[in-house]
């Protein structure tokens, strides 16, 4: 391990981590507000990144894993520096790493019980924290320090199967997804302003719409607003973040035949199936259109992970509560803004497995797993099936532990699949209607861990943890 160049690329993160500072500290000046403790967060920011910036790497060598060091550590680190404002407002550190963590990983799950009467300022901060982490944090790194950014980086932060380089310079490519996001991100502010929507609500839920986060200015989330014309809006931009960036930027350079996706066509079949048999088992609950409207939206808010709610969904009947759990397990696209496994590698895995049954009634048949036209090397499938092995590793062990706790197992799957599928709200105690603030300490650290490990896709954080990495 080049520990010397982990540290040093860890400190120039930093650095440019405490410029990020300088937005809400406007927004703070403009509302007349404490902007103190976004200048101390740029201070602690910047001194520990020009420390660490300091160190001298006797070498330039970066391989994949000091890639997953840089990514695993700088997300670490830039959520507790994230937590200073949150603890300057009366949080206790565990309540405020919380706050951070979720917002970097754009999971959503919240301590706060009345987001209202928190300063504009730590709102705007509790969106853009989403709005980062949406992208990524390394990600803007690589637009920063082109001449140090690595393939190795790009591929630890973007582990998905199909995410290729949109250009052969990774910073190019790394400049059109932002530019792509930007443009999303100001084309729904500009349309929820329109609808009515005050500007800082318009531009804070664009923020965590886009990038799949969920964090609302409400605690009522998106039933704020009490108007279906806004609920569309943020579900469809809610749908455009759960697919592959890539996609948006062949679609706007005028490549319609990557509509073809595979990836794409299942993740829009999934979510009209679910939209379908949710209205179907509303019926109970709703006259036909409220069915239809409650519904779209929140199987869109789910399998996207953004996690806004439009209606207390724990009020459903189980039938209904079961599509939106397994959805928080689904997630949206790989190279997107969205968490869970992905609608790729499930993919993948059914069809490893139906190879698997048709191989063991033909043993002499050669198979190969196709995405479309492509056949893919066994190292792939290797991998994905590896990957939901350990996600499904984690999640039971997470599960385990929550039960002892005390939990039940409704609140307990459910607020595990939420976390490390970095959907935000659960069921149970868990539910839409609830925050996480109840839960103790230490089920607040695992559930942090959950949404680390969920949000870079398990192996770039586990790795940390095997002795053998750091030699």
């Amino acid at each position: 391990m080049n520990r010397e160049i982990v540290l040093n690329i860890l400190g120039k993160i930093l650095i440019g981590f405490s410029a990020l500072f300088l937005f809400p500290i406007l927004v703070a000046v403009y509302y007349r507000e404490n902007y103190y403790p976004f200048i101390y967060s740029a201070i602690v920011s910047f001194l520990l990144g020009l420390a660490l910036s300091s160190i001298k790497p006797k070498n330039e060598l970066l391989r994949f894993k000091e890639g997953f060091a840089i990514v695993s550590l700088g997300w670490l680190l830039t959520s507790i520096i994230g937590s200073i404002p949150y603890v300057s407002i009366g949080f206790h550190f565990i309540d405020s790493f919380f706050e951070s963590m979720s917002g970097f990983t754009t999971t959503g799950a919240s301590i706060v019980n009345q987001p209202e009467i928190l300063p504009k300022s730590i709102l705007f901060w509790r969106s853009m924290t989403q709005w980062i982490g949406g992208i990524g944090i390394v990600m803007l790194f690589l637009l920063i320090f082109p001449t140090i950014a690595k393939g190795v980086v790009f591929q630890a932060e973007y582990p998905g199967i199909t995410l290729s380089k949109i250009k052969p310079r990774i910073r190019d490519t790394a400049l059109i997804i932002y530019t792509i996001y930007l443009f999303f991100t100001a084309a729904e502010i500009i349309i929820l302003y329109i609808l009515g929507v005050p500007l800082f609500d318009s531009i804070t839920h664009a923020f965590t719409t886009i990038s799949t986060g969920g964090f609302s200015t409400h605690s009522e989330s998106i039933a704020y607003f009490r108007n279906p014309t806004i609920e569309f809006i943020i579900a469809f931009f809610a749908l455009i973040g759960g697919m592959n960036f890539s996609i948006h930027y062949y679609i706007m350079s005028g490549k319609f035949s990557i509509l073809k996706d595979t990836e794409l066509r299942i993740y829009i079949v999934i979510v009209s199936v679910s939209i379908l048999a949710l209205t179907i088992l509303n019926l109970d609950r709703f006259n036909l259109i409220n069915s239809i409207r409650f519904s779209v939206f929140q199987a869109i808010s789910i399998m996207t992970t953004t996690g806004y709610t439009t209606y207390d969904f724990d009020e459903w009947n189980n039938r209904a509560k079961m599509i939106l759990l397994i959805l928080m397990f689904i997630g949206g696209c790989s190279g997107s803004t969205a968490g869970g496994i992905k609608v790729v590698r499930i993919y993948v895995l059914i069809r490893y497995a139906l190879d698997q049954i048709l191989k063991s009634a033909e043993p002499k048949m050669i198979r190969v797993i196709k995405y479309g036209n492509v056949a893919l090397k066994k190292e792939v499938v290797d991998s994905v099936v590896a990957f939901f092995i350990l996600y499904l590793l984690v999640f039971v062990i997470s599960v385990l532990i929550m039960s002892i706790s005390g939990y039940d197992l409704l609140t307990s799957i459910s607020a595990v699949a939420a976390c490390l599928g970095n959907v935000g709200p659960g069921m149970g105690l868990a539910g839409a209607s609830e925050t996480y603030s109840h839960f103790p300490d230490l089920i607040k650290i695992l559930l942090c861990f959950d949404m680390w490990i969920g949000r870079l896709e398990i192996y770039t954080v586990l790795s940390l943890f095997i002795p053998s990495f750091w030699k």
